[in-house]
């Protein structure tokens, strides 16, 4: 599990900040609480994580990096530079990276509170490959889940190992292995989807591009009963309740708008409990019909 702090980098309507400030996501700070980690789903005999939260915890903590954005030379400035960003683009990502707080590399505790070893788990579903949901897919050179078969979309898998750009600023800022380096040691256990298709009995997978090419919602049932796992598809119930609200950057911008929106109609007033994999606590919750702004409730614990 990874519990982060991010800073609110997109502003908010009156009406709608309101409405998040009631579901306590704000500290006083103004900064938002992020959690990161893994669903467990027991299917029958198997024993399936989906995502698989952020990595082994720093010798020395996280601590933002120090970013000189008047220094050509500096990595992160350069990386920057060479993809034309101009100088007041780079503080404002040099800022938001430094008010930045993370904690990392709990994951296998919480396993083991759950009774869970890492050899049992059969299966490992990737809602998409970034670095906070691909953590604990290999560690110390081999797979850390030395039974699991790994799952993840094919346009993911071909985007992440052709080393796009990003990984690059990831590495630098969240001192991480790069998704090609973090996958090496598991790609002959990789299995793809390319379609929305069930993946287990009871798990399906949806593929719902924009914040990544392959970026997927994964699909829990149990007769007439469904749940869903949205990913990074939202990072906050916020992105459900107004359609014109984003919070993190996506790769397709455009197409990640249009898939929220979509999915902000169909669970609105379905009772379909759901969860991201952002929501403070990992909590599910549903979308309540409203006039206007949507609304959100939490589940209870």
């Amino acid at each position: 599990m990874i519990v982060a702090q991010l800073p609110a980098t997109k502003p908010f309507p009156d009406q709608e900040s309101v409405a998040w400030q009631e579901q306590h996501m704000f500290r006083p700070d103004g900064m938002i609480e992020s959690t990161v980690g893994a669903f467990l789903v027991r299917v029958g005999e198997r024993l399936v994580l989906v995502d698989a939260g952020a990595g082994q915890a720093l010798a020395h903590g996280y601590a933002p990096p120090v970013i000189d954005v008047a220094d050509d030379n500096d990595p992160f400035v350069a990386l920057f530079r060479r993809r034309g960003a101009p100088r007041e683009q780079i503080q404002h990502a040099a800022d938001h990276f430094g008010r930045t707080e993370m904690v990392r590399g709990e994951l296998p505790a919480s396993l083991e509170r759950a009774g869970v070893r890492p050899d049992e788990v059969t299966d490992l579903i990737f809602t998409h490959l970034h670095f906070d949901h691909i953590g604990w897919a290999s560690s110390d050179g081999g797979a850390f889940f030395p039974n699991a078969t790994i799952r993840c979309a094919a346009a993911d898998l071909e985007h992440f190992l052709a080393g796009p750009d990003e990984e690059e600023i990831v590495s630098l800022v969240y001192c991480t292995p790069t998704a090609p380096q973090r996958l090496a040691p598991v790609l002959d256990r990789i299995e793809t989807w390319d379609a929305d298709r069930t993946v287990l009995p009871g798990i399906d997978v949806r593929l719902t591009p924009g914040h990544t090419p392959g970026s997927s919602v994964v699909v829990i049932s149990d007769g007439d009963e469904r749940a869903m796992l949205l990913g990074d598809m939202i990072h906050c119930p916020l992105e459900l309740m107004d359609d014109e609200f984003n919070l993190i950057v996506d790769v397709d911008q455009d197409l990640a708008n249009r898939v929220r929106a979509a999915y902000a109609r169909e669970l609105e007033g379905s009772n379909i409990p759901v969860a991201a994999a952002h929501f403070p606590g990992l909590r599910f919750g549903r979308l309540l019909p409203a006039q206007g702004l949507r609304r959100w409730t939490f589940d209870a614990n």
